[in-house]
């Protein structure tokens, strides 16, 4: 098995990653109605993209630790090849984001494009690469996605405190959101 040795590490990453995503929903779900105006930009670019890369670390660590091989035949498509398929998937998005946040109307802070944009679009590529090597059988291949995965929790990990953060702070001015993630 690819992946032997490696399942006290997913799983942690997986309920990491699932705890976040609830308490992302919380804050998002408390601050509601503060700040109308503007909002879609930070919901296209900063609040649903890091619950995705939440989501991402969680789907990468449950299919890692899904059985694959010889007796495992039933699957139509092996869990390393779908690791494979949802890391590519989630490049293309990482890149429509930060694409998205340099094209934004309101400049965002400049720290926005490197956490929110680049960081995870670089990570998302080192994402893919390790799937591809484990696909391929690499042996050290376990090691380059558990460091990918790491990196994206701990990605998502800022964006969402930035996020929780930025959320909950008034607005002095009372003019409500301005559509920028920090």
């Amino acid at each position: 098995m690819m992946f032997e040795g490696w399942q006290t590490f997913y799983q942690m990453t997986a309920e990491a990653a699932a705890t976040l995503i609830g308490l992302v929903f919380i804050v998002v779900s408390l601050t509601a109605g503060r700040r109308a105006a503007g909002a879609s930009a930070g919901l296209a670019y900063f609040t649903t993209p890091t619950v995705f890369h939440l989501a991402s670390v969680l789907v990468v660590s449950a299919l890692a630790l899904a059985p694959e091989g010889a007796g495992h035949t039933a699957y139509l498509v092996s869990p390393t090849a779908l690791m494979l398929a949802w890391s590519l998937a989630a490049l293309a998005c990482a890149v429509h984001v930060m694409v998205g946040i340099v094209r934004m109307k309101t400049r965002p802070h400049w720290s926005d494009f490197w956490w929110y944009g680049a960081g995870p679009t670089a990570t998302f590529a080192v994402l893919a690469v390790a799937c591809g090597l484990a696909w391929e059988g690499v042996s050290r291949a376990p090691a380059l996605l558990a460091l990918a995965i790491l990196v994206l929790l701990l990605v998502a990990i800022r964006n969402a405190w930035d996020l929780a953060t930025w959320l909950a702070h008034p607005r002095e001015d009372g003019s409500g959101d301005d559509g920028q993630g920090s």
